[in-house]
Parts: structure tokens; C-alpha cells; sequence
């Protein structure tokens, strides 16, 4: 009986394990219950008697602001460069032994027109951590958002001193993502490589919410006619919400790939790439965007000695309801510093098409005025700037080491050059390559 009690004993362990696995929330249900607590007002009892006054008129600026947050953070991370797919050490075998035909290293997240020869391979892996900071410029601890009270009374906002009281959600964000990413190239024929990317991506967001009531009656008429907690004499006006610390791994958009080389030996080599990533992350862990999407890219190079210019043109086609189709540019260049050292210089700018998505642009503030004029409040519902697209530029530095035969070590950095979306300081990679 003890072989069955034991089996019995694990099995139970195992279901429990994935019940649990399957009604834990997701971090995208987490930030949306954050919101959604603060709507409902369920903070140790309510603002005086009048919860309700704040969340008819609130709910529409809410919701935009909860779709754009979880749109930045899934994006971001999904949509990380992934590395050339060329390699830095490429061979030519037709005399018999293998004669290195590039003169430097190659570059490391943009592409240049070569191949990698036919029956060749190359393989590599690398890691990249990104400490989010910024939403289109605020700091991500700093974001805001606050809920308006309704109009009362005659109609138009400020015939009552509630009408002025404002309550002010402070996020204190921090969102953080590992993305470790296997590699492999093949070269079919002399012009025609297919490879494949996956990244394994770990995204962690912690969160410590502060409530604050900008009471205007408390200032004005010594009380606080919104307060948190039930003792009018001493009104609460501050609070802390029930904060986040979670985090999800799993693999993230695998990216198939196919390069062709069609002009070379010319005054420029010209290719064309081909990416399609499949919906492969989960999407509301923001460990992938949530729907398939195709790259097409024109490839432009030409080497003069030790130094390689390149220019990428690509067009990513995204066909989804809560994503843009992207225009990408990168201009570059990788130069053989020695035998074993090349550096990798890029700038890439991606820039978003099409009109704003309606459910992620906010709501023009709310203005409250005392009917005789004498007092006028400006109620913006988020700190967090409309715009009509979050196109992003960013600078990449980086070096190739080549230490010994067909191995390659890299190392880069990214480093943002405007404030659109969700960036970070910097985003350094570390890896290695293999060819053969």
C-alpha cells in the first residue's frame, strides 16, 4: 500500500501545482486589478460617503491609460532587436581549406548584405537586461494617474467645492526584463541563409502604490469632506494601495528567418530578409506581443578595407488592434580595430504608421471654475503625455572579440536618443558566437 500511497501523494502535489499554475494571475491582470482597486475605492473604507462621485468619469481615462501601459511593456519587450543574423567570421572553402572573406567582425544587432556561404553554420547566444525607467519621459515611479470628482449640482463643474477634490494615483513602477536568446543561422546556398532566433524572456514588475485626495475642501473649509477611514475629526488623505512584486518566464516570439543575397561584388551589396515572429510569448505576461508579425528588409553594404557601412530599411506589417505597422531605419558601420577587435556602431530609428489607437489616448483635462472666476483648477487625468505615435531612436556601441578560431564574444550597449515609449537608460548585451 505504501508504492500507491507515495504515487497517490505525488500526483496530488502535481495537480495542486497546476491549479495553482492556473488560476494565478497574470501581470497583466495585476496592474489592471491595481487600477481597478483604486476605481472601486476598496481602501480601508471610502473618501467620506461619495466613492461613487469619483468613478463614472473616470473609468473611460483609466482604461486608456491601463491599454497604453500594458501596450508599452509588451512591445518593448517583444519587439528587442534580435542579433544578425550573419556571422562576424564567415569562410570560403573552394581552395580546399577554409580562408576568412570578411574583413572585420561584422555588426551585432543590424545586418549587412553578406552570407554566410553555402553548408556553413553559425550559432550564438546572448543576454540582455533592460531596467524600464522612463514613459515617454516620466519616470516610471512617478507616473500618475487621477480620478476627477463628478459634476454635482447644477450642471457644470464648480458650483460645489466637492467638484474640486481630486484623488492622485501614484504608480511607483518599476519594470525589469531578461531576455536570454538562442541563435542559429545555416547557409543554404552561397546567397541564401535561414535561421532561427528564441529568446527566453523573464519580465518582472514591482509596484507600490500611494493614494493622495488633493482636498480642496479640507484646505479651504478645515474639512475633508473625502477622506479615507471613517474618523471625520482626523481625515486620512493619504494611503497605500496593495502593491505588486511578481514576475513570469517563459519563451518569448521565436523569430524564423531567411536572407538573400542578390547583388554582391558590385560598388554596393544588396540583400533582402525576410523575419517572421510567431505569437509564441504569452502575451499577458508581456512575454510576447500576442500576434504573429512579418518583417521585410532591405539590406545595403560595402566594404572599404577594415570599414563596413551598412544601411537596413525594413517594414514590419503587425496587422493588430493594439499595435502600429513600424518603419525602421539603421545606419552603421563595423571597423576592424585588429586581428581579433571590431568595433559596431549603429543608430536605428523605428517610427510608427497609421492614426492613434483610439482606446490609448487620454482624455482632454477636465477644467473646474468657481462660476464667479475666482478660482480655476486644471484636473489632468494622467502625467503621462498624449502623442500621436512613440517612435523610437536609439544609439547601439558595441565590440566583437575574436579570442580564438570560430569563436566570437560580444559585447553592446543601447542608449536612447529621444523619449518616445517605454526605454531605459541603457541596455547592455553580453554573448558568444560560434561558427563552423
Amino acid at each position: 500500500m505504501r508504492p500507491a500511497i507515495t504515487t497517490f501523494y505525488k500526483i496530488s502535489i502535481l495537480l495542486f501545482m497546476f491549479i495553482s499554475t492556473s488560476f494565478s494571475q497574470s501581470l497583466e491582470e495585476q496592474l489592471s486589478d491595481m487600477f481597478s482597486e483604486i476605481l472601486e475605492l476598496n481602501l480601508a473604507g471610502s473618501p467620506g460617503k461619495h466613492k461613487e462621485h469619483f468613478k463614472p468619469a473616470n473609468i473611460a481615462a483609466s482604461i486608456a491609460v491601463i491599454n497604453s501601459l500594458n501596450n508599452f511593456i509588451g512591445t518593448s519587450v517583444s519587439s528587442f532587436p534580435l542579433s544578425s543574423t550573419v556571422a562576424g567570421l564567415t569562410f570560403d572553402f573552394s581552395s580546399g581549406r577554409p580562408v576568412s572573406t570578411s574583413t572585420s567582425l561584422g555588426p551585432i544587432f543590424s545586418e549587412r548584405a553578406q552570407t554566410l556561404g553555402s553548408g556553413l553554420f553559425n550559432m550564438g547566444f546572448n543576454f540582455t537586461y533592460i531596467n524600464f525607467t522612463k514613459i515617454r519621459g516620466i519616470d516610471t515611479e512617478n507616473l500618475r494617474l487621477s480620478f476627477s470628482h463628478q459634476d454635482v449640482g447644477d450642471p457644470g463643474f464648480g458650483d460645489s467645492a466637492n467638484e474640486f477634490d481630486v484623488i492622485n494615483f501614484f504608480m511607483n513602477l518599476d519594470v525589469n526584463a531578461s531576455i536570454f536568446a538562442f541563435y542559429f543561422s545555416f547557409g543554404v546556398t552561397d546567397n541564401l541563409d535561414i535561421g532561427v532566433a528564441i529568446p527566453m524572456v523573464n519580465v518582472s514588475i514591482k509596484a507600490t502604490p500611494l493614494v493622495e485626495i488633493d482636498s480642496y475642501t479640507f484646505v479651504n473649509n478645515d474639512s475633508a469632506n473625502h477622506h479615507f477611514g471613517d474618523d471625520v475629526a482626523n481625515p486620512v488623505l493619504q494611503k497605500r494601495s496593495t502593491p505588486i512584486d511578481d514576475d513570469a518566464t517563459g519563451v518569448g516570439d521565436i523569430a524564423l528567418r531567411a536572407k538573400y543575397n542578390f547583388l554582391k561584388d558590385k560598388d554596393v551589396d544588396l540583400a533582402a530578409l525576410v523575419e517572421y515572429r510567431l505569437a509564441t510569448g504569452e502575451a499577458k505576461d508581456f512575454l510576447g506581443s500576442g500576434e504573429s508579425r512579418i518583417k521585410l528588409a532591405l539590406i545595403a553594404s560595402r566594404s572599404f578595407g577594415d570599414f563596413t557601412p551598412h544601411v537596413n530599411l525594413a517594414y514590419e506589417i503587425k496587422n493588430s488592434k493594439t499595435q502600429r505597422d513600424r518603419f525602421a531605419v539603421v545606419i552603421g558601420y563595423d571597423q576592424k580595430l585588429s586581428e581579433t577587435l571590431t568595433l559596431a556602431l549603429d543608430f536605428i530609428g523605428e517610427y510608427e504608421l497609421e492614426d492613434p489607437i483610439e482606446d490609448q489616448v487620454f482624455p482632454d483635462p477636465l477644467v473646474v471654475a468657481r462660476p464667479d472666476g475666482s478660482y480655476t483648477k486644471t484636473v489632468s487625468y494622467t502625467n503621462l503625455p498624449n502623442s500621436r505615435s512613440d517612435n523610437i531612436i536609439n544609439g547601439s556601441i558595441g565590440f566583437k572579440f575574436n579570442p580564438k578560431k570560430s569563436l566570437m564574444i560580444i559585447g553592446n550597449v543601447f542608449f536612447p536618443l529621444n523619449e518616445g515609449g517605454l526605454r531605459a537608460d541603457f541596455i547592455p548585451t553580453i554573448g558568444a558566437e560560434f561558427s563552423f
